[in-house]
Order: structure tokens, then C-alpha cells, then sequence
């Protein structure tokens, strides 16, 4: 597969809205029922696909939350993907719901994270193509909340069916929050990625870079 063949299959996986039902109806202890929100933007267009993702509980009434912008980048025959906060994430918050809103978003808008770049690692399996996004070796992200220091690992799958395929996509989130004292996990994946299944499909908003 070219670099150019993966960049759009992996950014036309991702557009959408994704949920985890059958996982949290099996497994109800450790997965709660969620619901995600990947919506494309047009910030970075000139080399780069770029989504503005939030997510909610699917089960009780919830205002979304974790709002966080993904940028998927093709540049000099590389491609990686890299994640920013919002400087107010409060001001975008349902920003999914009215995407008109996200007219308005701008680079300005962003805050850069320390350790947010993730290498894209794209393997072919039986009947779909599962790209491996992953931070390196050993690799925090890290930001600033109320000049308290928070570290998030980072990863995700985005699993391509196939055409004949009669698999949906997918995006398996494996994001874990970190105890900056400790070392250990507090929240998010503990016991393996949330399988969250594609139920809507974005990827006809996508403008691909020049």
C-alpha cells in the first residue's frame, strides 16, 4: 500500500461516529457503553486530514466530553498522527452535535501537547487493514491543569474492512490516564482497548490536502 492509499483509508475509517455496545453488554464491569465522535475539520487541510473528537456515555444522558483535536499528516512520503487540546475545551463542547460551530476553529484555538506526535504503522489481516497508531517506546503525553502536570498514553487501532468485507470499521481506543507519581494507569483502557464499531460514516466531509 502507498503512503498516499493509507493516508486516505485511514483517515475515510475514522470519520464518523463509533460506539462499543456489544463490548459493554458483554463486559459491563470494566467497559461502559460509549459513544465517539470523530468529526472532520477543515484546520490543516494543506497536508493533513483533521478531526475534532469528543465522546459520551451511549447508556444515560451526557454532555460529551475529552474534546481533543487528532490531525492525520502526510508530508515528505511520512505519515503520522498527532493529537492537540483545546485551549477551551468547554467552548467546543457538543461541537459534534453542531458542526457548523467547527466553521469557527482555528490553529489559534489548539494548545500543542508535549509527546502528541504518534507514529502510523498500517498492517494487512484477513479481510481488512489495521493501522496501528502508537506513541514511542516509553512516551507520555503531557499537559498542564491548574499547573498540575497529567500524563495520558496514547494509542488507537483503525480497522479498514475490506470492500467485500462485511466487517464494519472500527476504533479500538487504548488512551490510559497516568499517575504522574506512581507511574500507574487510573483510568481509560485498564483492561484493553474499548472496541468502539463505526455507526456513521463522515468520510464524504473529508478534504483531502493538495
Amino acid at each position: 500500500m502507498t503512503v498516499e492509499a493509507a493516508f486516505k483509508q485511514l483517515s475515510q475509517t475514522l470519520a464518523g461516529t463509533f460506539q462499543n455496545r456489544a463490548q459493554a453488554l458483554a463486559d459491563p464491569a470494566w467497559y461502559v457503553h460509549l459513544r465517539l465522535w470523530c468529526y472532520p475539520t477543515q484546520l490543516f487541510a494543506e497536508d493533513s486530514n483533521t478531526f475534532f473528537i469528543e465522546q459520551a456515555s451511549a447508556a444515560f444522558k451526557q454532555a460529551p466530553y475529552r474534546q481533543r483535536v487528532l490531525r492525520i499528516r502526510l508530508k515528505e512520503r511520512h505519515l503520522t498522527a498527532e493529537y492537540y487540546a483545546l485551549k477551551d475545551a468547554q467552548l467546543w463542547q457538543g461541537a459534534t452535535q453542531e458542526p457548523e460551530r467547527l466553521k469557527a476553529l482555528q490553529p489559534d484555538d489548539l494548545q500543542a501537547l508535549v509527546n502528541s506526535q504518534l507514529s502510523v504503522n498500517a498492517k494487512s489481516e484477513q479481510g481488512f487493514t489495521r493501522f496501528e497508531v502508537r506513541q514511542l517506546p516509553g512516551e507520555r503525553c503531557q499537559f498542564q491543569v491548574s499547573g498540575e502536570t497529567k500524563l495520558v498514553e496514547l494509542a488507537f487501532d483503525a480497522i479498514a474492512p475490506q470492500a467485500t468485507s462485511q466487517t464494519k470499521p472500527a476504533f479500538w481506543m487504548y488512551d490510559k490516564g497516568i499517575d504522574a507519581e506512581t507511574a500507574k494507569p487510573t483510568w481509560g483502557a485498564l483492561h484493553g482497548p474499548f472496541q468502539l464499531v463505526k455507526t456513521d460514516d463522515f468520510s464524504a466531509m473529508l478534504a483531502s490536502p493538495q
